[in-house]
């Protein structure tokens, strides 16, 4: 290249050639298209851009399109090499449906994994047997097998391990288990996961042991040892606290409890119980401080630290984001031991460039997509900054900055109080052959020093990186979780580090017991007190709800707004790296209001974000009721003419929660349906709010869903019919609502109300209601009447309830939903002619355990007329009228 100044490009050649390679990827075609084509341009524009090196700019252009040829052939090359024997294509194609009995044999991927009553096991798939058919597959399945917590249930599985071949029969699942908008698919989810299916097997007695294959012995060992530790953690922690740590420390997060996990996500600090790149740089970076106290040979600290590293990356189970840290740990410490102090983005953009290269698909995954914004946060924006304040904090006249920093005094002042340190001034300064007299005016002159300075500038550095992570991640927490945690800033500084503590002192408790348990209990108390101080700063704040909330995302082309951060986060970045606090001349007036507009634009776009004025639709002016599909259970939102929302139900499960060892309840952290489809369907219509709930009645699978909506939404009012005080739903359900100020209230029948020109009548129950005789018969019953056109919302109510209303209360109906799930109990003839419905609509699981919808209910319905729809097979069930017309979707036509 010729002479003169670097391009930006030659400055961060890997980071352009990464971005590049990442474009290609992105507008890569679908897969068939011929890879060679691809292949064949990349490698010819490669070499027109080496011929053409003295012309910089012609070749650097050439480089990067050759690169982004390469990203799309890289991504052709990984769709077209799926296997056609993989478990995901046979079940993707219908060759075996979802959910049907199977025999899978393969290889067990590492030790049986313990989880509240049961174990995971993660098997490499060989062959498999459908219906008598015994064919070869690849991929890689993960089955859960129900335990007592007895030492003889445990011993079924104990000579399963690391390498055992294993016949197994189950039934693989791959289908999506509920069809709402905004519900994330089942497939995707496993895809990310590196999952092919998932399943359950009844009993140890469906596990046949074949063989013991050959295995890496070493690895083996490290296996045998991470259980050990499970066990070990289990015996001597309260539950809570082993939760924690074996999340933290060893990757296994089926004993963490659904209490403390929500504590930690409302806190914007989830992510430290993720095995992630946290961890592998904490680990790292432990490991680089005590092997350079025994020898500074760096390729024998290289050789010792990245063996230790990669053990810890395989014990926990080699999840590629775990990989993927571990990885990026590697390839800098690789720098460092040749001696190529490279700049961090250039070195990330390397790490990009690798990773991508292995796993083209990755590009859309969130977790590398977080795992690069939030390093790229640091090493552009917070590592820049930070050492800019530094060396303006603790100047002192040098050959290349031999006047003081040309910056405000407030500035140098704050810098000072952080970084200047006499004595260590008065000591460089007696090396020196000249001599110069320092005026420093720190703020808290005197005030703070030695150990206090120190632990003043963790904070402020901590900050800075938490803060620029923070904004940096916001879009992608938005989209992805729907969370702004505003107190994360600060959290993650508290948890961090005593996470730190307890980690270490879990450790050393760990090995300690090897040789005394005596001695080993004082580290494990010490374990139980860090981790109960970790805990009690995000208990304080837990309730105070500004300071983490939920939020709607934006979708179709609103989404461009999470696009827009980049450009004023770009800028912010370059002009904080161009920035030079010893220039004699102050900072351009056009670098100032460069910087001006991006920080006003962001803050423009973070209001947007945070606010979402404009997520929810306009209103239309029509009455419509989405039926969501929540498995076996209830859950209907009403949206009134001018957009008045009103929620009946929020679904549920039926069993939430196990007993630990000690007798404590557990409530394994499960995202039950409230959380999980629900409010993600609230979201995706882009709301926050719900002017008004109505729980029906008190069983679980239409009341407990409520209680995470309550969580995640604002509402305006409560509304139940009879509440058994006694009932443990329904308490929850009120204490969820009473804590946020929701103010709640009860209707029986007769009660009548209109709701922007449509009347709501109240038909049930009746305020003397006898409850003994079924609790789903004093369900709560709407009628909606708008203009020409009838909705009757029926709960659970069964043969009593729906005679009496034959008989009191007129009943047609253009849209019904059908009670109690389809049961026989309900929809008696008598009813059914009565209401004589153009759409009847059940809301059931796609394989209910009751066997929902009975045919003969289905046959009544349909009988009299009605177009009979089911949730479980066409997914939310959507019908509007203006009063005249009734417009019927479902999920599956919009799919």
């Amino acid at each position: 290249m010729p002479d003169g100044p670097p391009t930006k490009f030659s400055r961060y050649p890997m980071l352009w050639l990464a971005i590049a390679f990442a474009a290609g990827i992105m507008l890569a075609p679908p897969a068939g298209t011929g890879v060679n084509v691809y292949l064949a341009a990349a490698l010819v524009l490669a070499v027109a851009g080496m011929l053409l090196r003295e012309r910089q700019l012609v070749a650097s252009l050439l480089i990067l399109v050759a690169f982004a040829a390469a990203g799309s052939a890289s991504a052709l090359i990984e769709k077209q090499n799926i296997a056609p024997d993989r478990i995901s294509v046979i079940y993707d194609s219908g060759a075996i449906p979802s959910g049907e009995p199977v025999e899978v044999e393969g290889v067990l991927l590492g030790r049986p994994e313990p989880a509240v009553e049961g174990a995971f096991l993660e098997i490499n798939t060989k062959r498999l047997t459908y219906r008598g058919n015994e064919r070869s597959a690849s991929g890689r399945v993960r089955l859960f097998l129900p335990l007592g917590t007895d030492e003889k249930s445990r011993s079924e599985i104990s000579d399963l391990s690391y390498g055992s071949r294993i016949r197994v029969a189950t039934s693989l699942e791959r289908q999506d288990e509920f069809l709402d908008p905004g519900v994330i698919r089942k497939r995707e989810i496993l895809d990310r996961l590196g999952v092919d299916a998932t399943g359950a097997v009844k009993s140890p007695r469906l596990i046949e042991h074949l063989a013991d294959e050959s295995v890496f012995i070493p690895l083996a060992w490290v296996y045998d040892q991470r259980a050990k530790m499970i066990e070990s953690l289990r015996r001597n922690l309260s539950p809570k606290a082993a939760g924690v740590m074996i999340a933290s420390l060893l990757g296994n997060r089926h004993f963490l409890d659904k209490q403390t996990a929500d504590l930690f996500r409302e806190g914007g600090t989830f992510h430290i119980l993720v095995i992630s790149g946290l961890h592998i740089t904490f680990i790292g970076g432990v490991f680089l401080l005590i092997v350079r106290k025994i020898t500074r040979d760096r390729w024998i600290q290289f050789f010792v630290i990245t063996t230790v590293l990669w053990a810890y990356t395989l014990a926990v189970g080699a999840d590629v984001p775990v990989v993927r840290a571990a990885l990026m740990f590697t390839i800098m410490l690789f720098s460092f031991c040749v001696h190529r102090r490279a700049r961090m983005l250039n070195t990330l953009g390397f790490c990009v460039l690798i990773l991508l290269a292995w796993r083209p698909a990755d590009i859309w995954n969130p977790s590398f997509q977080l795992t690069f914004v939030s390093v790229a946060a640091i090493v552009a924006i917070a590592v820049p900054l930070i050492e800019h304040l530094r060396k303006i904090g603790s100047w002192t006249p040098s050959r290349e900055t031999p006047l003081p920093p040309n910056v405000s005094n407030w500035v140098r002042r704050s810098c000072e109080m952080l970084y200047w340190e006499p004595v260590r001034w008065e000591y460089e300064s007696k090396r020196e052959i000249w001599s110069a007299r320092l005026i420093k005016t720190p703020y808290l002159s005197g005030r703070l020093r030695g150990d206090g300075q120190r632990i003043a500038r963790y904070l402020v550095e901590a900050t800075i990186f938490s803060l620029a992570v923070q904004v940096c991640m916001l879009p992608l927490s938005i989209v992805y979780f729907h969370r702004v945690s505003i107190i994360s800033v600060v959290l993650n500084l508290w948890v961090g580090f005593f996470i730190a503590l307890e980690s270490i002192a879990a450790v050393v408790g760990y090995f300690v017991g090897l040789a005394s348990q005596t001695l080993a209990s004082g580290f494990y108390l010490f374990v139980e007190i860090f981790g109960w101080l970790m805990m009690s700063v995000p208990r304080l704040f837990a309730d105070i709800s500004w300071l983490s909330f939920r939020v709607p995302a934006y979708s179709d082309w609103k989404s461009v707004v999470y696009f827009l951060f980049a450009p004023p986060l770009v800028i912010l970045a370059v002009l904080i790296s161009r920035w030079s606090p010893f220039s004699l001349v102050r900072t351009e007036k056009a670098e100032r209001r460069a910087g001006l507009v991006a920080g006003a634009l962001l803050t423009v776009l973070i209001v947007l974000a945070i606010f979402h004025p404009f997520s929810r639709p306009p209103a239309d002016g029509r009455l419509r009721i989405d039926f969501l599909d929540v498995g076996q259970g209830d859950a209907a939102l009403v949206t009134f003419p001018r957009g008045t929302t009103m929620l009946v139900d929020g679904g549920g499960r039926l069993f939430y929660g196990n007993s630990g060892e000690d007798g404590d309840q557990i409530e394994p952290d499960v995202r039950g349906i409230g959380e999980s489809v629900v409010s993600e369907f609230l979201w995706h219509r882009g709301l926050s709010r719900i002017d008004l709930v109505v729980a029906t009645h008190a069983d679980a699978d239409h009341t407990q869903g409520l209680v995470d909506v309550s969580k995640n939404f604002r509402i305006g009012r409560a509304l139940f019919g009879r509440m058994r005080k006694d009932d443990i739903d329904m308490t929850n359900l009120l204490d969820a609502f009473r804590s946020r100020g929701v103010l709640t209230g009860q209707i029986f029948r007769g009660k009548r109300f209109e709701i922007e020109g449509v009347a709501v009548e109240v038909l049930n129950p009746a305020p003397d209601d006898d409850l003994a005789s079924s609790e789903n018969n004093s369900s709560v019953v709407l009628k909606l009447t708008y203009g020409n056109r009838v909705f009757l919302l029926t709960g659970d109510i069964e043969e009593r309830t729906e005679a009496i209303l034959t008989r009191e209360a007129e009943l047609r109906a253009d849209v019904v939903k059908v009670a109690h799930h389809g049961s026989r109990t309900s929809s008696t003839p008598a009813f059914v002619d009565a209401v004589k419905p153009v759409f009847a609509v059940v809301s059931v699981g796609r394989r209910s355990l009751f066997g929902h919808p009975h045919s003969d209910v289905v046959e009544r319905w349909r009988g009299a007329g009605a177009d009979l729809i089911t949730t479980g097979e066409k997914g939310t069930v959507t019908i509007s009228t203006d009063g005249n017309d009734l417009v019927k979707t479902h999920y599956l036509e919009d799919d």
